[in-house]
C-alpha cells in the first residue's frame, strides 16, 4: 500500500496537473517540489541573478496556481513551465529595457528642458510615467510585441518568431498598442509614432 505522502511522488506529470486543476493542493505541493530547483538553476543561469531567478519562478508558481483551470497544457507539464519562465525572463530584460531606454531619452532632454523651463520637466516627468502605465494596461502579449518592436527594435516577423504568433497577430497587437497610447496620451507637444 503506497503511503499518502509518497502517492503524489510516484505520479506522472500529467496525472499530478488534473489533480491539481481538481483542487487537489498536495499536487501542486509535488509539481513545485519537482520543478522549483529546476527553474530556478536554469533562470539563475541566465539572469546572473539568485535572487531575480527566485522571484521569477515564483511568479511562474503563482501564475499557474492562479491560472489552473484556464491553462491546457499541449505539450509537457515541464516544457510548459520551461516556456513559462522564458518568457518571463524575457519580459524582465524588455521591462528592465524600456526603463533604460526611457531613463536615457529623459536624462538626455532633461538639460534642455530644466534651462528652458522647469514646468517642462515636470510634464515629461508626467508623460514619462504615463507611457509607462499606459504599456502596463495592455494585455500580456500586446505588451509584450510592443516593447519587442520598440525597445529591442525588432521586425515584425522576428516578433512573430520569438512569440510563436503570426505576422498579422503582431501587427495588430502593435495597433492596438499605438491606439491606446495615443488616446491616453493625448498631448499636443508630443507624438507617438
Amino acid at each position: 500500500m503506497i503511503k499518502v505522502a509518497n502517492y503524489h511522488s510516484s505520479l506522472q506529470d500529467e496525472e499530478l496537473f488534473h489533480l491539481f486543476q481538481n483542487g487537489e493542493n498536495r499536487a501542486f505541493d509535488e509539481i513545485y517540489k519537482r520543478y522549483k530547483d529546476l527553474l530556478t538553476s536554469a533562470a539563475e543561469r541566465i539572469l546572473m541573478s539568485r535572487q531575480m531567478a527566485e522571484d521569477i519562478v515564483q511568479e511562474i508558481f503563482l501564475s499557474l496556481f492562479n491560472r489552473r483551470l484556464k491553462i491546457e497544457i499541449q505539450v509537457s507539464l515541464k516544457a510548459y513551465l520551461m516556456k513559462s519562465m522564458k518568457f518571463k525572463i524575457l519580459n524582465e530584460f524588455r521591462s528592465s529595457g524600456v526603463r533604460k531606454a526611457y531613463n536615457k531619452h529623459v536624462d538626455m532632454h532633461r538639460g534642455f528642458l530644466l534651462s528652458y523651463n522647469t514646468g517642462h520637466d515636470c510634464e515629461l516627468k508626467d508623460l514619462t510615467s504615463n507611457i509607462e502605465l499606459t504599456i502596463n494596461m495592455l494585455p500580456e502579449k500586446c505588451r509584450t510585441a510592443f516593447l519587442l518592436s520598440r525597445s529591442e527594435d525588432l521586425s515584425y516577423k522576428d516578433i512573430s518568431g520569438c512569440m510563436g504568433i503570426s505576422i498579422s497577430t503582431v501587427e495588430k497587437h502593435i495597433s492596438k498598442a499605438l491606439r491606446l497610447l495615443k488616446n491616453n496620451l493625448a498631448v499636443s507637444e508630443f507624438s507617438i509614432n
